[in-house]
């Protein structure tokens, strides 16, 4: 960990407080009483004054809507509507007018251009002038008799509060037409033309007793300021919360009114005690991120960490408070609605399940100032978490996304169940947490599904679906090595059946096995004559070179595989692969012919770079490479030859110590030899038979 990455943490740190006294409101200006409902008071809260209790906004807000339900409406009298329904009568008897000679069907089709839906047989009346004038003046006089009274509708209290120039006059509902009673009354009243009213009296009788918009907002405002906002008071001295009590609802109310007490006497926290506050979080946030950043260069080997890798782990911190804020401070929701489980699960696919535990840990002691110190969602996030990491690596699911939003989801619903049991919650109160849980595990497994190929593409990781693309027979790379090196090919084959066979038999990455395999020896690309699987005439080609030349043009097709690799973009693991799968391993052959032609000898010379294989896969890269080139070299006809080559390669390899870097034992060997014995078994074709342990161009 170098000055740029503590210049990294610092920066966070910077950050993450920025946010605190940004957000954390009012931690300057009044003491803080971190108590929530249901924990137990670690000390003594005493009032320093007498202030008043503060009723909840929530109770102040039902009083309100308790007292609106009980208001009477207020109503007026509106002319509009009777003057509508005057309008709609002259225009409909306009149109008998204009059609007074018309037999009924024409005029309904006339009315009905006009929006009147009449049907003939109710306009037989509007044939006879006579009975068509002397119905239109009774009409308007029942029109002007239950406009006069008044007609309402949807009115559910038994009288009605009619205000008309400031007065307010309550009178039964029986006094006026409900908008039924009124097409009633004009049927019964025009039995002539009760069809046309049963059909188009909606038209004609509107609803004039209405709600009086202006004045009913106007009594609800005055009703709102008339509900007192306190609710008796807190003398100075008197105790508001006892040591070791658990503190209930009311304290709560308590506590947050001595708050809004502080805030009006204007009582500010000196500079000295600001200075230290801030220095306080600066200092627990720094120490946070540098163990988790510690914890992550134990992970990895210093020399692979690069400042590439620390920003993601530090922005992942950041990321967390960020969400902490919003959903805590800003939208002012529960905080079992913060996606925490999102950066632990990414930490694990891609940084490894021991790393992602302790950034569990980390993050919950990072949010913690940022939920106000809260118990249980702490709690809920960090053992659903955990479970959820332990399941995922136990079922080998890292990029199975649904089963890790299910896995993340039961745990959830467990752990809550045992805090909701421990709480004595009602079965509401559960519902919901579980439903905020619910929510935030989908929206952390959406963030995974965003941050995971994102920085496995980034990091170039050896993914599975990676993998499975490049063993693909279409890829560039292999339809090279099979037009070019036609060899090579078929010995890369055979060497992954072999790895794959291995890796599956001592619990190893299958996948990446094979994958190691075909990519191996994609280097003899760059010059396939030179290798014998590809040009049996090889030899002479060695014969006019020095032996010094010849055992560097072999071992070049590792700078060579490698180059091509980062090229094309192969994952770093396959990378690795192709750099250690002959370790430093001598190149005895060509070794031995200087000696022969007594050459002065540099050992760099006839040695491959390396480095030793690192991996378990590699390892199992290395042997499959010997065993299968040295059984091809030979006339086998017996099993036992075959598992004696195997015992000699391995042996051989552990006292040269090119497995010394790889995380393998001595009972995987006896595993591998079983492994490998059936598809050797089945490879017949003949090599060039190289001296014991001297093997020319190895692959």
């Amino acid at each position: 960990m170098n000055s740029k990455h503590i210049l990294v943490i610092i920066l966070t740190a910077f950050a993450i407080v920025g946010l605190y006294h940004i957000f954390a409101e009012g931690r300057f200006d009044y003491p803080q009483l971190r108590l929530k409902e249901g924990q137990v008071a670690e000390m003594e809260v005493i009032a320093p004054f007498d202030f008043p209790v503060m009723k909840p906004a929530e109770q102040i807000t039902l009083e309100h809507e308790q007292s609106v339900l009980q208001m009477n409406i207020p109503y007026m009298v509106d002319d509009e509507p009777y003057f509508l329904s005057l309008s709609e009568m002259d225009r409909l008897w306009e149109i008998f007018y204009h059609n007074r000679d018309a037999d009924t069907n024409a005029l309904a089709a006339e009315c009905e251009k006009a929006g009147f839906k009449i049907s003939p047989e109710s306009l037989i009346f509007a044939r006879n002038s006579q009975i068509r004038d002397r119905i239109y003046d009774s009409f308007r006089n029942h029109l002007a008799h239950i406009y006069n009274r008044g007609i309402y509708d949807s009115v559910t209290t038994d009288s009605l509060s009619i205000w008309s120039g400031g007065i307010e006059s309550i009178q039964p509902k029986e006094s006026f037409y409900s908008k039924a009673e009124a097409l009633e009354y004009l049927s019964d009243s025009l039995p002539a033309v009760e069809s046309m009213i049963k059909e188009i009296g909606n038209r004609f009788v509107l609803p004039n007793i209405i709600e009086d918009k202006d004045l009913s907002s106007e009594i609800k405002q005055r009703i709102l300021l008339e509900i007192p906002e306190t609710e008796g008071m807190i003398l100075q001295n008197e105790v508001i919360i006892r040591k070791n009590s658990r503190v209930s609802s009311s304290d709560v109310v308590k506590l947050e009114s001595l708050l809004e007490a502080y805030k009006s006497r204007g009582i500010h926290k000196s500079p000295f005690q600001q200075m230290l506050l801030a220095f306080g979080m600066m200092l627990y946030v720094s120490m946070i991120l540098l163990v988790v950043n510690h914890c992550y260069v134990v992970n990895k080997p210093e020399s692979q960490v690069t400042l590439r890798d620390y920003l993601p782990v530090n922005l992942a911190m950041l990321i967390i408070v960020v969400f902490s804020v919003v959903i805590n401070h800003l939208l002012s929701l529960n905080n079992l609605l913060i996606p925490f489980a999102m950066m632990a699960i990414s930490a694990s696919i891609l940084l490894g399940v021991d790393f992602a535990m302790l950034f569990s840990i980390c993050s919950m002691l990072i949010i913690s100032p940022f939920i106000n110190w809260e118990t249980f969602p702490p709690i809920i996030f960090l053992f659903s978490t955990v479970t959820t990491l332990i399941l995922i690596e136990r079922q080998k699911a890292q990029h199975e996304y649904l089963s890790i939003w299910f896995y993340l989801l039961i745990s959830s619903l467990m752990v809550n169940a045992a805090i909701s049991i421990y709480n004595n919650d009602n079965p509401a109160l559960f519902l919901r947490k579980l439903g905020f849980s619910a929510v935030s595990s989908a929206i952390s497994v959406m963030g995974v599904l965003v941050i995971v190929p994102y920085y496995e593409k980034k990091w170039n990781r050896a993914t599975k679906q990676t993998l499975l693309e490049l063993i693909d027979f279409n890829h560039p790379l292999i339809k090279k090595l099979a037009t070019e090196a036609v060899g090579t090919y078929h010995h890369s084959l055979i060497v992954g059946n072999l790895a794959e066979r291995a890796a599956e038999a001592i619990g190893a990455n299958p996948l990446l096995a094979r994958v190691g395999s075909y990519y191996h020896d994609i280097g003899k690309i760059a010059n396939t004559e030179i290798f014998t699987e590809n040009n049996e005439n090889s030899s002479e080609i060695h014969d006019k070179l020095p032996p010094n030349q010849s055992a560097g043009l072999i071992k070049n097709h590792v700078q060579e595989g490698v180059k091509l690799a980062e090229e094309y973009k192969i994952p770093q693991p396959v990378i690795d692969i192709i750099k250690q799968h002959h370790g430093d391993n001598s190149i005895r052959y060509f070794y031995d012919k200087a000696e022969k032609m007594d050459l002065p000898i540099e050992p760099e010379d006839y040695h491959y770079p390396g480095p030793r294989p690192q991996s378990k896969e590699a390892a199992l890269v290395m042997i499959a490479d010997i065993v299968e080139s040295t059984t091809k070299s030979k006339t086998i006809t017996s099993e036992e030859e075959i598992e004696k080559i195997i015992d000699d390669t391995i042996s051989r390899l552990i006292r040269e110590g090119q497995f010394s870097d790889a995380p393998i034992t001595m009972k995987d060997f006896s595993v591998i030899k079983e492994s490998m014995l059936p598809v050797l078994g089945s490879i017949y074709r003949k090599r060039l038979d190289y001296p014991q342990e001297n093997d020319k161009n190895r692959d």
